[in-house]
């Protein structure tokens, strides 16, 4: 960090790659919500075949692939997962609509910080 002896502030580059990196940061939220997004509706046409791909993807023996795949999926499988352990297939698909309003609002939010960034 460059600090100017005389005004003690952040150096304009120093604020710029700054900036940048919380651009990045956005984005690649942005973009990790916008998976969950798809994977909650696979999960809302059938719980069977979100359970299934979410296996499928992170390969449950394989405990490196579930660290990696967390971020795009893992939020929407816990979520999921826990509505319907709880609820009937009806409330817990409700939930899961409600749950993907909010992450698209989410998306759009991050997306808008990205774009101004």
């Amino acid at each position: 960090m460059n600090l100017d002896s005389n005004t003690h502030r952040i150096s304009e580059k120093d604020l710029i790659h700054k900036m940048n990196i919380l651009a990045v940061c956005c984005g690649a939220i942005g973009f990790f919500l916008i998976s969950n997004l798809l994977f909650s509706l696979l999960y809302m046409l059938s719980k069977s075949a979100g359970k299934g791909f979410y296996r499928w993807t992170s390969h449950d023996d394989l405990e490196i692939l579930v660290i990696v795949t967390a971020p795009l999926f893992g939020l929407t499988q816990y979520v999921a997962s826990t509505l319907y352990e709880k609820y009937n297939w009806f409330k817990a698909r409700i939930l899961l609509i409600l749950y993907s309003i909010l992450l698209v609002i989410l998306a759009i939010l991050f997306f808008i910080l990205f774009d101004l960034l």
